[in-house]
């Protein structure tokens, strides 16, 4: 059945790999990403793979609360009530051992990779409950599992969702809205500095997180790891 799916950070990697495949699904989309011109070469593939979902679109920070807000809105405007929130967009910016992480860099990786993700949970929320279910997806990342040197900012943003989403799991179950969180390790996106070709693919993980979607109303996939067979480091 045709689904309204919001999904952040569309505008490249993991993100723009999961609205090619919803819109093969015929599922109508609500896309958001901070580059304007990314998200426009997202639009364009869909075009070019003559996808004929409804699409409505938005480039703005995640963490800009008026935008958000208004993005969410105009989106269940325009779709319909949200079935569906990927929450992909995130940021790794900051490669500091911890006790040489100014707060400042902390904070704001904070704010995109936790604090926003949960607002746009609570933005559908409301929806989800009306209409009697929904499913939301968050893309976290290994680093949660295990730790690494030099990624303390990140890993305790991607960790503090983590612990947050494991909480909302429970008190959410009785309302049939499953949350579902999905592990990656290593993918060879625009994310890093270096091409490491030998990680997933955007494609692999996209494939992953969709089939954590199409499941029946009885599955609930908590938590899915998906590394590349090239990793050692967990």
């Amino acid at each position: 059945m045709q689904k309204h799916v919001v999904i952040t950070g569309a505008s490249s990697g993991i993100g723009r790999e999961l609205a090619v495949l919803a819109a093969q699904q015929g599922d109508r989309l609500s896309l958001c990403g901070r580059s304007e011109s990314k998200l426009s070469d997202t639009l364009n593939q869909l075009s070019v793979q003559k996808q004929t979902s409804t699409v409505y679109s938005k480039a703005f920070c995640v963490t800009d609360e008026p935008a958000r807000t208004d993005f969410i809105d105009e989106a269940t405007k325009i779709n319909g009530p949200v079935d569906v929130l990927i929450n992909c967009a995130g940021l790794n910016n900051v490669r500091l051992p911890a006790d040489e992480t100014p707060i400042e860099q902390l904070d704001w990786l904070m704010q995109v990779n936790c604090y926003a993700p949960i607002e746009c949970i609570k933005a559908v929320l409301p929806g989800m409950k009306q209409q009697g279910g929904g499913t939301i997806i968050n893309v976290l990342s290994t680093v949660c599992l295990f730790s690494n040197p030099g990624i303390a900012a990140y890993t305790a943003s991607k960790a503090a969702l983590d612990a947050y989403i494991k909480v909302m799991r429970k008190e959410l179950a009785a309302e049939h809205i499953k949350l579902l969180s999905v592990y990656p390790g290593g993918v060879d996106t625009d994310f890093r500095e270096a091409s490491r070709p030998e990680y997933l693919t955007a494609e692999d993980v996209a494939d992953a997180i969709m089939g954590m979607l199409n499941t029946g109303p009885s599955t609930h996939i908590h938590e899915l790891v998906i590394r590349p067979e090239s990793e050692r480091n967990f």
